[in-house]
């Protein structure tokens, strides 16, 4: 419980995977049932329940991506490729390991090297 509350990069690093991973496993149903509704007819109900829980988690994914961006000082195109992710079937998955191993992880081991006396209680 501590990593899903954590107030620092970490936490803020451990926020943004859960939604990306839960934003992308909802997303692949809904293209699935949406191509066999245009395929076949019916499906209504999945639709409405996938697209329903995909669309409200997708405004918590976004939120979480913003946050995770401010706190890695991440550039516009990178956020808005976070961003974009979100909408498209296993692109969540792909823009989460980039961010992670290329931009957050080298920040976390340059804060892990750094004395906690240099780190400020606002980045923390």
């Amino acid at each position: 419980m501590s990593r899903l509350t954590g107030r620092g990069l970490a936490g803020a690093l451990f926020r943004y995977q859960l939604m990306a991973n839960i934003v992308g496993v909802l997303i692949i149903p809904l293209f699935i049932f949406t191509g066999l509704k245009l395929a076949f007819g019916g499906f209504k109900l999945e639709l409405a329940v996938f697209g329903i829980g995909h669309g409200y988690l997708y405004i918590v994914y976004l939120i979480t991506a913003g946050l995770l961006a401010l706190k890695a000082r991440l550039h516009i195109p990178w956020i808005l490729l976070m961003f974009a992710a979100g909408l498209v079937p296993g692109l969540t998955f792909v823009v989460e390991w980039l961010v992670v191993t290329r931009k957050v992880q080298p920040l976390l081991a340059a804060q892990a090297t750094q004395p906690d006396a240099t780190v400020s209680p606002a980045a923390q």
